[in-house]
């Protein structure tokens, strides 16, 4: 077991490297766009990228995602794996295409149909190859991938807008040069011709696949409504200059969500691979322990210095939206519980609760922002939300227990939530000394937690800095 450990800690800092990188290469993308173009055209720009992002998973029906969990198994057949669900996604391909001509002949009054259909048919692809390689291990050429195709990006945009003066057009070809480019790196990385064969497709495998890739497709949508419906609720309950302090808050949370999705990239690699091992009830507890002692210590750092962050990130009037930001990244904190459980569906092969799960939080969310926002304004929502991540992850960690018994520490969980909270109400209430005192509870958290699985650290640092 001790190799598993050491490999999903790597597979943890390949993934944050990649990721921190492409951020970081993405952090100039944006003052490029505004300065070469206009907002209507970035407006179009996003609007149809935005859709292609909605719509490539119905594209390929989502199957990367049953081609990444089923080409992690240790006695999986790879080539069956990959024929199968690339195979799908050419299928497929027509049939999207013949759709984009039905909807360009009635829709006369959208010019971009045609870039639309080809950047959901290559990000389709892009998918599936890039989920195949990671399932075969190849993480580094995975994560390598995202950042050589933000490059790409910042290149043949500065080329198409800078340079021809494109517009619009040029802004969707960057994009679509961005995904190809992905794709071919992907493709010859992995080799991916040497796993298909026609002959390699497998029907029975095949309904397999759609069986757990389906079940994805509407639980995205609903994490839509989770993530951002409050948006809007904000918007018809208070307007849009609240609407757009809310928006801007919204955005420092994606801190916390970035260190989840890395987790999150490791762990289900992970926990595919050990969820058939006779003790993977300890090690994923171990897992848990360590996961979210890094999560509540992080999260508890990063609501304590919420203020500072904001003066940074927020600029002119919207430095007001500072006191929506400590709750809204206590939501992010709780969503990172939902996402350790949500992966242990993955593994089992189970994805119906994860849609089930995530559709309550959804309705929850909805139900709670509307009615809270008549009485509570902006704070509502926020409320809501937080409420849909909570019940999200409580759901999950109970229903999970049928898969794999997890032992978790609730009194620490129960402890670091609270002194969360009780930092994010302080911030948020605006009450004098509230950073100083959110900083001091940072401490002793980090300091009672360091202390509190001092075993399981020593073990850690044993475990993964001993040779061989």
């Amino acid at each position: 077991m001790r190799q598993s450990y050491r490999s999903l800690v790597s597979d943890t800092v390949v993934f944050a490297a990649g990721n921190m990188l492409t951020k970081l290469i993405q952090f100039f993308l944006l003052p490029m766009y505004t300065a070469l173009l206009t907002t209507e055209q970035y407006g179009v720009g996003e609007l149809v990228n935005n859709m292609s992002e909605l719509l490539y998973p119905l594209c390929c029906l989502g199957i990367y995602e049953g081609v990444f969990r089923y080409s992690i198994d240790r006695d999986s057949e790879s080539c069956s794996v990959f024929s199968t669900g690339i195979s799908i996604a050419l299928a497929l391909a027509p049939m999207v295409a013949a759709i984009g001509i039905v909807v360009d002949h009635f829709l006369t009054g959208f010019g971009y149909m045609w870039y639309l259909v080809a950047l959901c048919l290559v990000t389709s692809f892009k998918m599936v190859c890039m989920q195949f390689a990671k399932g075969l291990g190849k993480t580094r050429l995975y994560a390598a991938s995202g950042v050589v195709g933000t490059l790409v990006l910042c290149g043949t945009g500065y080329m198409f807008l800078g340079v021809l003066g494109a517009g619009v057009v040029g802004y969707l070809l960057a994009l679509m040069a961005s995904q190809a480019t992905q794709l071919l790196l992907v493709a010859i990385g992995a080799r991916v011709w040497r796993y298909f064969s026609v002959g390699n497709i497998d029907g029975v495998l095949m309904s397999r696949l759609l069986r757990y890739s389906l079940p994805m497709i509407p639980n995205a949508l609903a994490w839509w409504f989770v993530n951002l419906s409050g948006r809007y609720i904000v918007l018809f309950s208070s307007g849009a200059a609240v609407a757009g302090l809310y928006t801007a808050a919204s955005k420092l949370p994606a801190v916390m969500n970035m260190l989840v999705t890395i987790f999150q990239q490791a762990w289900q690699i992970f926990s595919a691979r050990e969820y058939s091992a006779a003790d993977r009830s300890e090690s994923f507890s171990i897992v848990l322990h360590v996961y979210s002692a890094l999560l509540l210590c992080a999260g508890s750092l990063a609501i304590a210095l919420t203020e500072p962050l904001s003066r940074v990130m927020l600029s002119g009037e919207f430095y007001e939206a500072r006191l929506f930001v400590p709750l809204l990244m206590f939501g992010a904190v709780i969503n990172g519980y939902s996402t350790y459980f949500g992966t242990l569906y993955n593994a089992a092969k189970q994805t119906g609760m994860i849609f089930v799960t995530t559709v309550v939080g959804a309705f929850s969310n909805v139900a709670l922002g509307v009615i809270l926002a008549g009485e509570m304004g902006v704070w509502g929502p926020i409320i809501g939300a937080v409420a849909a991540y909570l019940i999200i992850s409580l759901s999950r960690a109970f229903d999970t227990r049928k898969l794999v018994k997890i032992k978790a520490d609730l009194l620490y969980h129960a402890v670091g939530l609270s002194v969360l909270l009780g930092e994010a109400i302080a911030l948020s209430a605006d009450i004098a000394y509230a950073t100083l005192l959110s900083l001091a509870c940072s401490v002793v958290l980090i300091v009672f937690t360091a202390v509190k699985y001092r075993s399981i650290l020593s073990r850690a640092i044993t475990t993964f800095m001993r040779k061989g």
